[in-house]
This record gives C-alpha cells, structure tokens and sequence, in this order.
C-alpha cells in the first residue's frame, strides 16, 4: 500500500462524504466512505494504520459535518481495532473478505455509535437504526468498501506481480557462441 495513495484515498472520500453525496442525495443514507478506507486499511495493513487513519478521517469528518465530534471517530476506531484482532487470520486476496469483514464491522460501529451518543443524552430510534438504517448501511458500505479494498490494496499487488512475472523473461540472456564449453 502507497502512502500517497491512502492520502488522496482519504481526501476523496471526505470530500464525497461532507460536501457532494449529501448534496446530491439530501437525507438519504449514504456510505460512510471514511469508515470503509480505514476498514480496508486494517483489513490489508493490521489494526494499528486502520485505527491511525480512522482518527485522523473521522476527525476531519466530524469537524466538518458537526455532528457528534468524537462519538463517530470512536466507533470507527473501535471497528478498525477489532479488524485489527482478526487481521492476521484474514484471506487477503479475495474481493469476498472486505465485503463480510466490513458488513460485520458496519453493525460493530453502528452498535459503539448509538451507545455513545445515547450515553451523552441523544435520542436514538433504536428501531428505525436497526431495521432500515444499518441494513441500508451495511449494503452500501459493502459496496464502497470492496472498491475501496481494490483500489488500495488489491490493484498495487497485481501491478506487483506483473512486474515481477516480466522481470525475469526480459533478463535473460544467452551466452555467446563457443564460451562456456570444453
């Protein structure tokens, strides 16, 4: 994973979630786009990068959405940290992982989320988070994250592998005509 790549990884998707899915889609749910990059982070590179860019993103996210500072950066870094745990037992290489891993990680984080904005005095419509919202949720997370997952990790690997397959049938070379033997 490019670091370079995670950082414009993680402008778009601030960008896309604070200013133009909310703007073209108002009250609509959406993918939590900072949530599925640092998901998939912990996914390919362990727990402790996924926490790391869950706080930064979540962060950047909740200042500029201004909702409940703090109580979204948790629950992403609660979801990265438990990916983390299973990190190393995961089966990186399929599209099929991020999708389950994330779906389960979405409920996870929705569950740590209510909790914490419950716990300062938000009123939270537990039946409507839990039979239309996380589901919707959970869907489009999968969706997003699975991009996101072959965008950062999955894609470098393959460009890897070719260059590597192509580096040692364009090195071979043939001995001249008469050295070498006796």
């Amino acid at each position: 994973m490019k670091p370079a790549r995670i950082v414009a990884t993680l402008f778009a998707s601030v960008l896309l979630q604070t200013a133009v899915v909310p703007a073209l889609l108002p009250g609509v749910v959406v993918p939590d786009f900072v949530f599925c990059l640092s998901a998939a982070v912990a996914i390919a590179a362990g727990g402790g990068p996924g926490v790391a860019l869950a706080a930064v993103g979540g962060l950047i996210k909740d200042g500029l959405t201004g909702a409940f500072v703090g109580a979204g950066v948790g629950a992403d870094m609660a979801a990265a940290a438990l990916i983390g745990i299973v990190e190393p037992q995961l089966f990186k290489e399929s599209l099929l992982t991020p999708a389950v891993v994330i779906a389960v990680a979405t409920w996870v984080r929705e569950a740590v989320y209510m909790f914490s904005i419950g716990s300062f005095g938000a009123r939270v419509d537990l039946q409507r988070a839990v039979c239309v919202v996380t589901p919707w949720l959970t869907a489009l997370n999968c969706c997003a994250g699975v991009f996101v997952y072959r965008w950062i990790y999955l894609l470098p690997r393959e460009r890897q592998r070719t260059l590597v397959q192509a580096e040692p049938a364009a090195s071979v070379r043939l001995r001249p005509r008469g050295h070498g033997r006796s």
